[in-house]
């Protein structure tokens, strides 16, 4: 996997987790945009030019969806609502991200390596759970096909990656001259910390 991988935590008793799972829109939005900048929740913050072409290829790829500016507008105006909301209402939440960058082969092998030392069952799949999600998100409503689909890590998974990372020092993984892994595996494991911690589950996507 020599992609990127972004992770966002989002609480699935808000409103706006809510709605990206009945509205198509909405979904496809958040999916569209969920690779750039620093999180969903911080989208609005990156330069206003970058937005307005990221925002244009949207239309570009889901006609079908966006027909108008006003109707792109209107969903836009939406999800800005909500992200505010969500962002008032719970505490932090547009910090609580990762983000592996051209490592992900690297900390699923380290990981691997460390799980099946501790005798945990099914090390591989259990770690690319971990990396990748257990579920799709809003199946239904985001076409894969697109290639704007999301990973969901769920809450049960998000408890049992925590369970894991408070029992892995990641400076005992990671060779010393190797920062750039090691920055992005604490990274990852205070993400699924914090996110256990707020009874929030992680929203996967790739770029």
């Amino acid at each position: 996997m020599g992609c990127s991988i972004l992770y966002s935590a989002i609480p699935p008793n808000s409103n706006l987790y809510l709605r990206l799972q009945s509205e198509k829109a909405l979904s496809i939005l958040v999916a569209s945009l969920f690779p750039y900048g620093c999180g969903i929740f911080r989208f609005f913050e990156i330069e206003p030019e970058e937005i307005d072409e990221i925002l244009e290829n949207v239309v570009e790829v889901y006609p079908d969806i966006f027909e108008s500016k006003v109707e792109l507008d209107r969903v836009i105006a939406e999800l800005r609502s909500q992200l505010t909301l969500t962002r008032q209402a719970f505490s932090g939440i547009e910090d609580r991200t990762a983000m592996l960058e051209k490592s992900v082969d690297e900390i699923e092998q380290l990981l691997v390596q460390e799980l099946s030392r501790k005798q945990v069952a099914n090390a591989q799949e259990t770690v690319q759970q971990l990396l990748l999600g257990n579920r799709t998100f809003a199946p239904d409503l985001i076409p894969i096909e697109e290639g704007h689909s999301l990973g969901l890590i769920s809450r049960e998974l998000v408890s049992q990656g925590a369970s894991i990372f408070r029992q892995i020092d990641p400076k005992t993984l990671v060779a010393k001259n190797e920062d750039w892994y090691l920055e992005q595996l604490e990274e990852l494991r205070d993400l699924y910390l914090a996110a256990d911690e707020n009874n929030e589950v992680i929203l996967v996507g790739s770029s």
